[in-house]
């Protein structure tokens, strides 16, 4: 079949979006950084100093505008990373996703996370995702292995979801994602959807998918094959 060619470069939205999940993803990570424990360097400077120093905080509460997701087990077995915790731990139907928590399922299982009135993400076995950015007007996922279905409501702002270097902004309707090693395959039920890809010539390129259209890309080679879906 034909192969689609990119319907633009540099596209500011694109572009917008990238720095969007960049930050995002730096709030979390120096989230992540700011609550583990430092104790020898905590023991130094209270020993030099008249003043205690106060342990970092291992439960920060995510911003007050935050959404969150409720997850729901529909096979087998889900775990959660916390934002109070540093590992994976069994997670049951019901729990909230908070910003930053992360999901997980396990080999013949599936889950789904709702964020009420704006997207249900639902995963098959051994998928992962990453509540990265949680907010009604700029919500940024990041999935970094398996099958997920994307669902949109209809009306609400575009859903941005990192897979390994490319960036898919869900604009509409239902979308599936999959990701095996470095291949990504980006599947359109229904809706549109924006994909960039930052190439080896360091050129930000972005292809629009349409309904029934499917998109495998090489991550190794940031290379994109735009085909009908089968």
């Amino acid at each position: 079949m034909n192969e689609q060619q990119p319907t633009q470069k540099h596209n500011v939205s694109l572009i917008v979006l990238f720095f969007a999940f960049f930050a995002g993803f730096g709030g979390v990570f120096t989230y992540r950084y700011i609550r583990t424990p430092k104790h020898e360097a905590l023991t130094q400077e209270t020993t030099n100093s008249n003043q205690p120093i106060p342990q970092p905080t291992l439960a920060l509460e995510p911003p007050a505008q935050a959404l969150f997701g409720t997850l729901t087990v529909l096979k087998g077995h889900a775990e959660l990373f916390a934002r109070n915790t540093d590992v994976y731990a069994e997670a049951s139907t019901g729990a909230q996703i908070l910003n930053g928590e992360s999901v997980a399922t396990k080999e013949d299982s599936s889950a789904s996370v709702i964020i009420e009135n704006i997207i249900t993400a639902t995963m098959d076995e051994s998928a992962e995702v990453v509540f990265a950015n949680v907010f009604a007007n700029n919500m940024v996922l990041q999935q970094k292995a398996g099958k997920v279905t994307y669902q949109l409501v209809d009306g609400v702002n575009p859903v941005a979801v990192r897979a390994l270097h490319a960036l898919i902004s869900i604009r509409s309707g239902e979308t599936i994602i999959t990701i095996i090693d470095t291949d990504i395959s980006v599947t359109v039920k229904n809706g549109s959807v924006k994909l960039a890809l930052v190439d080896s010539d360091n050129d930000t390129n972005v292809w629009e998918l349409k309904e029934d259209q499917r998109a495998d890309v090489d991550d190794t080679a940031r290379e994109i094959t735009v085909l009908k879906a089968r």
